[in-house]
C-alpha cells in the first residue's frame, strides 16, 4: 500500500522566524501603531508519497497553479510513474491510497492509473477524510515539519532544499513502524464509527 498526498510547508515551519512588523496609521494620529493582522505566511505545496519501500522524492506544485486533474496528472502523476515507480514498486504491485479532493477523485484521475495498469483504492472504498487512517497524516508530514523546525531556513528555494534533504534523512525503520502501526489504527477506527481517534489541534 502506498499512501500519496499533497500538503503545504510554510517558512514559518522552520526555525527562521520573520521578523516583519505590519504597522498602521491612526486617522486621528501621526505615528505609526502596530497592527495585529500579520501577512499570509509564505511556503510551497509538496507531494510525496510513502510506503513500506520507501518515500518518494518530493514534487512541488508551481506557485499560482491551479490543481485540478491535469495538473495532477501532467505534473505528478505522470513524472513520478517515469521516474520513481519502476524503482520503488519494480514488480507493480503497489496499490495507490489517495484522498478525495477533486483532482484525486475525478474519473479523468482514476482513470488513468487504470490505463496504465497501476492499482488503487477507490475513495468508495476507503475513509478518505480521516487524517487518523494516512500514515502522511499521522506521521510523515509531522516529522517532517519537526524536522525542518531545527533548521534556519529564509527562502522559499532553500525550504525545497531543506524538504529534500529531510526526506533522505528518514530511516527506513521508522518508516515501517509507522506503517506497522496501520492496522491497528484501522480498527481503532472502525470502532470508533469512523470518526477521529486522536485530539487534533
Amino acid at each position: 500500500m502506498a499512501n500519496v498526498d499533497e500538503a503545504w510547508i510554510y517558512l514559518s515551519d522552520t526555525n527562521a522566524k520573520s521578523k516583519v512588523q505590519c504597522l498602521i496609521r491612526d486617522q486621528n494620529r501621526r505615528d505609526l501603531t502596530p497592527s495585529t493582522t500579520m501577512p499570509h505566511p509564505k511556503g510551497i505545496m509538496v507531494w510525496m508519497g510513502i510506503s513500506a519501500n520507501g518515500v518518494t522524492k518530493p514534487r512541488f506544485v508551481q506557485p499560482g497553479a491551479k490543481i485540478n486533474s491535469e495538473y495532477y496528472i501532467q505534473k505528478i502523476l505522470k513524472p513520478f510513474l517515469k521516474d520513481e515507480y519502476c524503482r520503488l514498486y519494480p514488480n507493480g504491485d503497489a496499490v495507490f491510497l489517495q484522498d478525495s479532493v477533486p483532482s484525486h477523485a475525478s474519473k479523468v484521475t482514476q482513470k488513468f492509473p487504470k490505463d496504465q495498469q497501476v492499482q488503487f483504492l477507490k475513495p468508495q472504498k476507503w475513509m478518505p477524510n480521516n487524517s487518523d487512517a494516512t500514515s502522511y497524516d499521522y506521521f510523515l508530514w509531522g516529522h517532517l515539519k519537526n524536522k525542518l523546525n531545527k533548521r534556519r531556513v529564509s527562502t522559499l528555494r532553500c525550504l525545497q532544499k531543506a524538504i529534500r534533504e529531510e526526506v533522505k534523512k528518514i530511516p527506513k525503520e521508522m518508516i515501517l513502524r509507522a506503517l506497522k502501526s496501520w492496522p491497528k489504527r484501522c480498527r481503532q477506527i472502525f470502532y470508533a464509527e469512523g470518526r477521529h481517534i486522536e485530539k487534533h489541534r
